[in-house]
């Protein structure tokens, strides 16, 4: 040995130990195939944990990392970033020649059609300004029964510049369930954020005669804020950033209604329904 230079005690070292395991090895096998079958199944048994243990320990790179859970909070704040924009505040001159303001209008088309309370039209025109643009409501006739009104914003200034405006998306006020979170964007400047809960669904009666059914409707989206005058019209927001009714507030009667979007809808189906042209006699 003392003639043997380093790597050859290395070489001799690796492989004493080789053949120390291999000999391990043996003796292992030849005493497994010798011990009783429980003492197999315990060993066995052993080492199947050992090795599953060692498994879930290691990193695994197709692991799904954790995600911070989404709050309230944060659906908030993206719902009014999602729809404030898409909010304009009306304001309208009065006889003595001042302007005041006339409720909220909400933009539901790109090419400016806006849904507003019905409350807030016919009391002279309705004006707004948005990105320092003047606007006035050029309100059409769709349906003079409807709590909500409809009309169209038609620029007012000296800009030629051609317009596209950011629409809400409507949600279905049909599967709204009691306790879910209300956001409201209204105010004298339409950026006031009020929030509130779903506390009622209220539905009435309709009678098919012809067809002699009868069924539910969603007449009122009841929520727990109650508002002035100035945000009649307002849009009622789920937390996924749908706007699911509008408000139609009565200060004088002390009313505050949450008109379903399904109505809306209808209006804006009305508003954009092609006509027939005339027939002429040739």
């Amino acid at each position: 040995m003392e003639h043997l230079t380093k790597a050859q005690i290395v070489l001799l070292t690796l492989f004493t130990s080789f053949v120390a395991s291999m000999a391990t090895g043996i003796v292992v096998v030849t005493l497994m195939q010798q011990a009783p079958e429980p003492v197999t199944q315990t060993l066995t048994r052993v080492v199947e944990r050992t090795i599953e243990k060692i498994a879930s320990g290691s990193p695994s790179s197709d692991k799904t990392p954790a995600t911070a859970p989404v709050m309230d909070e944060d659906l908030t704040v993206a719902a009014v970033a999602r729809n404030i924009k898409s909010t304009v505040a009306f304001k309208s001159v009065g006889q003595d020649g001042t302007s005041h303001s006339a409720g909220i209008g909400t933009i539901v088309s790109a090419d400016g059609l806006v849904i507003t309370s019905a409350g807030n039209l016919g009391g002279g025109v309705l004006t707004t300004t948005i990105d320092g643009q003047p606007y006035a409501l050029q309100v059409i006739p769709a349906d003079s029964t409807s709590p909500l009104g409809i009309g169209r914003l038609t620029p007012t200034g000296t800009s030629t510049t051609p317009v596209s405006f950011k629409p809400v998306t409507l949600g279905d006020p049909n599967v709204l369930q009691l306790g879910q979170t209300a956001i409201i964007i209204g105010g004298w400047d339409a950026k006031t954020i009020s929030s509130g809960l779903i506390n009622s669904l209220d539905q009435r009666t309709v009678t098919d005669k012809e067809k002699n059914t009868t069924s539910k409707v969603l007449s009122n989206i009841g929520v727990s804020v109650y508002l002035g005058g100035v945000s009649s019209g307002a849009p009622i927001i789920n937390l996924s950033g749908e706007v699911v009714g509008f408000l139609s507030i009565d200060e004088g009667a002390g009313t505050q209604v949450g008109i379903p979007a399904s109505e809306a809808a209808r209006l804006i189906g009305l508003a954009t329904k092609p006509t027939t042209p005339a027939k002429t006699n040739k």
